[in-house]
């Protein structure tokens, strides 16, 4: 076979982009569990044929095969699938040293698959306590669920009476309740047991536990509508009195309480509290306080360990890995999008990708909905994601993380009020900062999309910021009357390299379509006047597609609303257009917007037909109007014919996420000139 032949064949090979040492220990392992896809049973049942003709003394082998998939293949699962493939081999060739060989990773590596394993063999050697304690790595599933009410009832045994005896008549466990509870004016109580492993102080710390669950209640009820009151109880059976629970309020006549403060939308509740030291058992006691109706509680009430507590964990973790991971540099992205995901990828979560993909690790800021919405686990790939709920009781414990010399850049990529509170202690600790305003915050807050907005805190967060950038020429305009540092800096957005579909083809149709996809929200999605285009263009076709439009909608038969499609869907129907628009409403709103799907327009082969938008005035092929006739007229030109090919891509090539990295990372090479790194920061 020829040289070229064969590295074209060592190329389609996995591990071509990375080969393992020849002298690594159970190198072959090492390169199945970097194999895609990866069989699990196939390096369990290679372990276990190891064990069986060596014993014991491969365990240290494989102990460094991990550490070194750890070390060298961050932004991937090969260590943690190596890792659960050994637990699994070595458990079945000898549990005890199986088990002892899990627990000394899984705290660093808490995959749930491997939790799973080491649970399924601590029952079988009846080690129940240590099951339960191993649920606490474990994020939030039915499975667990499940399980950990089976420990606790094994651990625990049945509910004691208030005089800590068991019989018939005792207040149920909480994790027992199978069926839907009916508040009423007196108190209804049940109990849940702790384990001295969760009620241990931490750094001088009490755990922190959320109660957890589900109101069947009118969307009109106050959040005082219900309460819970809490007693808490050491191993005796004593009620643990004279230390004050963190979390709760203290009424005479209630005791310690806490409303339950629902979700008016779905009823969801989540009460914050810290039992005091000596806490064996809490009763939780539900009641109607200042209620219009009726109120019930679904079953499937928990109570779990705080998820704060469990982003401390995280944030040990990812601090850890960045250390070893030899990074040159961190960012802190904060943003107020959702976390990391593929159907709605706007600016920070595709600067995230980018700097990802750079081996550049990142602590990324999203926004949830609901403080009972799941979260995305951390995986040891050197992306953390926190929501913003929890980022803001956290900002002063991030900027103090020690990460070793190297590089530190936080991107504020929106002005939440936390940020004015704490910006300059990120400066004083060695941070650089970067305000990145993608978006006219004061005109969003205007209709209604941004109420947390003031000016003063995006004033403050210009002016203190060492570097300010903007999304569009006007928005940069309107920051430099803020007293920035510098000239803000215009860093428009960009093509993703991954929104084209492999062998994209711009087919086109036999009638006139014009398409749009994007955010359909009436606060600036110009629906009257999209809907008096197309009656004036009625035998043009007009297909939109994305989320969040008005349920109200009255439209002529020539529009068809699609709804949210993902890139591939996207790239399949747009290939049929003719033209793409933009109609949004002429406004402030728009006039600071550098639209992400112009250049997903672009790359889709197709010319822009937009209102009133003036960072894309000069884009190619792109024509910005100021009324319905002039939008119609440039739909009946644009729809005529075709753009270069060349002269889109030429002008794409240049504006890429990469090039957008690039700048930012240059800004935080920079160094400010006002001395205040000096004041906190020794070198």
């Amino acid at each position: 076979m020829g040289a070229n032949k064969m590295r074209k064949l060592l190329q389609i090979l996995p591990f071509w982009h990375h080969q393992p040492p020849m002298n690594l220990p159970m190198r072959r392992l090492v390169i199945m569990a970097m194999n895609r896809p990866v069989s699990i049973p196939e390096m369990e049942a290679r372990i276990l044929s190891h064990l069986k003709s060596r014993g014991n003394e491969i365990i240290p082998e494989l102990e460094s095969a991990i550490i070194y998939l750890r070390n060298r293949r961050f932004h991937r699962r090969d260590a943690a699938n190596l890792f659960i493939a050994s637990i699994r081999a070595t458990c079945n060739f000898n549990p005890n040293k199986g088990i002892d060989f899990g627990l000394k990773f899984i705290k660093e590596m808490p995959d749930n698959r491997a939790i799973r394993s080491l649970v399924t063999y601590l029952n079988r050697l009846e080690r129940p306590d240590e099951s339960l304690e191993l649920l606490d790595l474990c994020s939030s599933n039915d499975w667990e669920k499940e399980m950990r009410g089976i420990l606790n009832l094994k651990v625990h045994g049945p509910p004691p009476d208030d005089d800590g005896s068991s019989s018939k008549y005792s207040i149920p466990w909480l994790f027992q309740q199978e069926e839907e509870i009916s508040l009423s004016n007196n108190l209804l109580f049940l109990q849940h047991p702790f384990s001295e492993h969760q009620i241990r102080t931490k750094s001088g710390f009490n755990s922190r536990f959320e109660l957890i669950g589900t109101l069947n209640i009118n969307e009109n009820e106050l959040s005082t509508a219900a309460l819970v009151n809490f007693l808490f109880f050491d191993k005796n059976g004593d009620e643990v009195r004279g230390v004050e629970p963190g979390g709760l309020i203290r009424s005479r006549t209630v005791g310690w309480y806490s409303y339950l403060n629902h979700d008016s939308t779905t009823g969801e509740f989540c009460v914050e509290f810290e039992p005091p030291n000596g806490t064996a058992r809490v009763m939780v006691g539900f009641r109607l306080w200042k209620s219009e109706g009726e109120i019930s509680i679904n079953p499937g009430i928990e109570i779990r360990t705080s998820s704060l507590d469990e982003f401390y964990r995280d944030l040990d973790r990812f601090q850890s890995d960045v250390i070893r991971s030899n990074a040159e540099q961190v960012v802190f992205m904060f943003s107020g999008t959702t976390f990391v995901q593929e159907l709605r990828a706007n600016r920070p979560i595709r600067l995230t990708r980018e700097l990802l993909s750079r081996n550049i690790p990142v602590l990324f800021n999203y926004h949830r909905w609901k403080r009972t919405d799941e979260w995305p686990p951390y995986q040891g790939d050197l992306l953390l994601q926190i929501p913003i709920d929890v980022t803001k009781t956290i900002l002063g414990e991030i900027a103090e993380m020690d990460f070793g010399n190297i590089e530190k850049t936080f991107i504020i990529s929106y002005p939440h009020p936390s940020i004015s509170k704490i910006l300059n202690r990120f400066r004083l600790l060695g941070w650089k900062t970067i305000y990145d305003a993608r978006d006219e915050w004061e005109e969003f807050e205007k209709v209604g999309q941004a109420k947390w907005y003031r000016t003063y805190n995006e004033k403050y967060i210009v002016h203190n910021s060492d570097h300010v950038t903007a999304v569009s020429k006007p928005l940069a305009d309107k920051l430099d009357d803020f007293s920035p540092r510098e000239p803000v800096e215009v860093v428009p957005n960009a093509l993703s390299p991954h929104f084209l579909s492999s062998g994209y083809k711009w087919k086109g149709d036999s009638k006139v379509i014009a398409g749009y996809f994007g955010h359909l929200t009436a606060s600036w999605f110009d629906w009257d006047s999209l809907i008096e285009i197309a009656l004036l263009r009625p035998k043009y076709h007009f297909e939109i597609i994305g989320h969040s439009a008005p349920e109200d909608l009255d439209l002529p038969d020539n529009i068809d609303l699609m709804g949210p499609r993902n890139h591939a869907e996207i790239n399949e129907i747009a290939s049929r257009w003719s033209v793409a628009i933009i109609p949004f409403i002429i406004g402030p709103l728009a006039d600071g917007v550098d639209p992400i799907k112009i250049y997903e327009y672009m790359a889709l082969d197709l010319p822009t037909v937009s209102f009133r938008m003036p960072q894309i005035d000069s884009y190619p092929y792109t024509i910005t109007v100021e009324n319905i006739t002039d939008f119609c007229s440039a739909l009946d030109e644009f729809s005529r014919f075709r753009p270069r090919k060349d002269k889109l891509k030429n002008w794409l090539k240049t504006n890429t996420w990469g090039d957008r990295v690039d700048r930012f990372l240059y800004l935080s090479q920079s160094t400010p000139e006002d001395g205040i790194y000096n004041l906190g920061v020794m070198k």
